[in-house]
């Protein structure tokens, strides 16, 4: 594929000279993967309507993630810019780790930090395979049923919230409860959609908020057993590092984050391992190629299509120019299909050995993912359970259609049969 008419035209006639040519957001959402290959090859940098400006290529994304001319964007600059309402939601986004910098970042991040550290984390490993395997249970029951499932609605969704309930030390039944209010409040960690439901992205702020606060004043009164996560939370509460409304909005942060990126990344991986011949009938068997499988699959169809930063000063790249005071969206989508970076890009070779260190979907510095590892280790978990127990899994239909190219992307389902 080219670039569309439409795309050339506005590239050439409405950017000045130096400055990155436009793209229409409508072109990024029909076909990303194609856009990005055709204007990676030209240039570093490409500009929205809207002007915020998306970098392209992988050398460039990883640079900037540390760059002191970009910054974090606040969240006060974020929520003007997607239009969110004074209230619940304004409230989650100006409050929470994701949108903040230097000391109240340190402050909001710390409290998590020790809890979801890839040694804290491997402890679960356990929890997270007994959580699995009960959906899978339940999974096989619908099929005997109806013949297929939608592994989206019946697996990859509930099972990150049956993980982060544990983690909060919350009932098992009230999982799937606090589920539908993240999955009301992820597109706002998204660009812009034509249609989109704000007043259901706030009702899901204020319901995960109010519920999440409900759990700390169980754990602070002792009504509840509580767990690390929240006993760390309520430590800071009492040292007045965090106040209770600063607390809530990183644990909702948390949710969200560990709940709707996971969900969409496992429904992508068993996607793309499904039609990978005889990978799937091996993860089951065997730990290493499921984490190289997971490796791999981030990479290539990743559930988080960028990292939002924003632009201090101009910044010059070869070939592109930056302007200052611009929301600039590091897009991992495409660095992780810069021909520059990896051999054969756009192909799955689960036995790559070209992967960074780093894995570029989790970002990087100081605002890194803080969930990696726990998402990681549902991941693996999640995919070895299903090969183990549904070994002839196969799609039902055509591909599954896979949305967005920045910020959370999104599945439309995923019929499967055996």
């Amino acid at each position: 594929m080219t670039s569309s008419p439409r795309s050339r035209e506005l590239a050439t006639k409405d950017a000045a000279p130096n400055m990155p040519p436009f793209v229409p957001s409508s072109e990024l959402e029909r076909d990303p993967h194609a856009v990005f290959r055709y204007w990676r090859a030209k240039t570093p940098v490409i500009q929205r309507e809207d002007g915020a400006c998306l970098v392209l290529r992988a050398a460039d994304v990883e640079s900037l993630l540390t760059d002191l001319r970009t910054r974090q964007i606040d969240g006060a600059l974020y929520t003007r810019i997607r239009g969110v309402p004074a209230g619940p939601l304004q409230d989650l986004m100006v409050e929470s780790l994701l949108m903040s910098e230097g000391e109240a970042h340190r402050r909001r991040r710390t409290p998590m930090s020790r809890v979801l550290a890839f040694r804290a984390v491997e402890a679960m490993r356990e929890t997270v395979r007994s959580a699995a395997e009960s959906l899978i249970d339940g999974v096989e029951a619908q099929g005997a049923i109806a013949g297929q499932v939608d592994l989206m609605a019946a697996f990859c969704a509930p099972l990150p919230p049956l993980v982060m309930g544990r983690l909060l030390g919350a009932p098992a039944g009230e999982a799937q409860a606090f589920a539908h209010w993240v999955y009301q409040v992820s597109p706002a960690f998204a660009p812009a959609l034509p249609g989109e439901d704000m007043a259901a992205m706030v009702d899901g702020a204020a319901r995960l908020t109010a519920y999440v606060e409900q759990c700390l004043t169980r754990a602070m009164r002792g009504h509840a057993p509580g767990s690390e996560l929240l006993d760390n939370m309520l430590a800071a509460i009492a040292m007045d590092a965090l106040t209770l409304a600063e607390a809530a909005a990183q644990l909702v942060t948390l949710i969200i984050g560990a709940s709707d990126t996971t969900r969409a990344a496992m429904a992508l991986q068993v996607s793309i391992l499904a039609q990978a011949g005889g990978t799937w009938r091996r993860l089951g068997e065997d730990a290493g190629l499921a984490r190289a499988a997971v490796t791999e699959a981030l990479r290539l169809e990743p559930s988080v299509g960028s990292v939002p930063r924003f632009s201090m000063e101009e910044i010059v790249l070869d070939g592109g120019v930056i302007p200052a005071g611009r929301l600039v969206s590091l897009s991992t989508l495409s660095a992780m299909r810069d021909p520059a970076r990896f051999a054969n890009p756009d192909t799955f070779v689960v036995d790559r050995t070209d992967h960074p260190r780093w894995h570029l979907v989790f970002g990087g510095g100081a605002h890194r993912c803080i969930g990696e590892a726990l998402a990681r280790l549902e991941l693996e978990e999640g995919l070895i359970a299903l090969s183990r127990r549904l070994p002839d899994l196969r799609l039902v239909g055509p591909r599954p259609r896979i949305e967005g190219y920045a910020g959370i992307r999104r599945i439309d389902g995923l019929q499967v049969t055996w």
